[in-house]
C-alpha cells in the first residue's frame, strides 16, 4: 500500500472503470478504518463500502460513473491523502 494525494487517487477511482487489465482497486483513509473497493469478479463489478455506510453494489453500466462518485465523497469527506491498494 503506498500513501497518495486526493486527486491523484479519485483520478485512478475514476478511470478504473475504463481500465481492462483489471482486478481489484482498494483505497482507505489514513487511520484505515474506512475503505472502499472496485473489485471484478467473473466479468462483473462490485463496489464495496466500507465505512459510514456498509454495503456491496453490483454495478450494471447504467449509473456507475454516479455511484463511484458518491460513494467516494461519502467515504472521504476531510481526507487530503489516502492508501492505495491495487492488483492486476
Amino acid at each position: 500500500m503506498k500513501l497518495i494525494p486526493l486527486r491523484q487517487a479519485q483520478t485512478m477511482w475514476m478511470n478504473a472503470l475504463r481500465a481492462k487489465p483489471f482486478t481489484s482497486l482498494t483505497l482507505y483513509t489514513f487511520k484505515k478504518d474506512r475503505s472502499v473497493s472496485l473489485e471484478q469478479k467473473e466479468g462483473k463489478l462490485i463496489l464495496h463500502e466500507n465505512g459510514y455506510i456498509h454495503q456491496d453494489i453490483e454495478l450494471d453500466g447504467s449509473k456507475d460513473k454516479k455511484l463511484l462518485k458518491e460513494a467516494f465523497s461519502r467515504e472521504f469527506p476531510r481526507s487530503t491523502r489516502l492508501y492505495l491498494s491495487q492488483t492486476d
